[in-house]
């Protein structure tokens, strides 16, 4: 579905990434993995078409995409929910869901997908009317990745779902995430919660300092000792 090929990304002259390459296949949870400043973020912004590619390739089913426009690739099905939420605090919750479904081929699906995104997310059923700004952390993420999923993607990014949540919340988001892909919908993490992503995940990449440093499937790398004493401490 998805082949990044040997990607640079430079902000100014510091060089975020010098040469990442992965590969995602349709149906698949794929994770990236890495420590703070390691270049995740980057990864997918570049994806997106939000960071600017100085070299490398992305192709996307057989075609580069390295050139085109980021609503373009939106339009393709890789929609992107970013670290932090970047909800509209002032709006309601079905208002931000909305505004998720902006392109006509989604707006002609809205009502369904919406129904669907409230089954899997059922707080923001009962608080639809409620200000997107006054949820708690969790309720905000949920209501950010239902968004994402507003677009009807075919790959769904995600940027640090977890990030400033309780372990139940973490629980009930990945939980979200695996019915998610059960549903049809192709996933790439990336996520400091390195067990956790690793058990969801069948394919993960470990990036540091913008480069390829280890990858594999993920019942091998749990069991890798240099993962468990880079990220585990063990």
């Amino acid at each position: 579905m998805l082949k990044v090929d040997n990607i640079y990304v430079n902000y100014g002259n510091f060089e975020a990434l010098s040469g990442v390459s992965l590969e995602i296949k349709e149906g698949e949870i794929v994770a990236l993995l890495g420590s703070n400043g390691a270049g995740k973020t980057t990864t997918i912004n570049t994806i997106s078409g939000n960071s600017k590619l100085m070299s490398g390739d992305i192709v996307w089913k057989g075609r580069s995409i390295k050139n085109m426009p980021m609503y373009n690739r939106v339009s393709l099905g890789i929609v992107q929910v970013p670290e932090g939420r970047k909800l509209f605090p002032y709006m309601s919750i079905q208002e931000n869901l909305f505004i998720g479904s902006y392109l006509k081929q989604a707006r002609k699906q809205r009502n369904r997908t919406l129904e669907m995104c409230y089954e899997l997310f059922p707080k923001l059923a009962e608080r639809k009317h409620q200000l997107a700004g006054s949820l708690s952390g969790g309720e905000q993420q949920m209501c950010a990745i239902a968004r994402g999923l507003m677009q009807q993607p075919e790959l769904l990014m995600l940027d640090e779902p977890s990030l400033g949540l309780a372990p139940v919340v973490v629980d009930q988001i990945f939980s979200a995430l695996k019915k998610i892909n059960e549903m049809g919908t192709t996933i790439l993490l990336v996520e400091q919660n390195v067990m956790l992503s690793l058990e969801i995940a069948t394919q993960a990449y470990v990036i540091e300092l913008g480069k390829n440093v280890m990858q594999g499937n993920c019942e091998e790398l749990i069991n890798n000792p240099d993962l468990k004493k880079a990220y585990l401490g063990l």
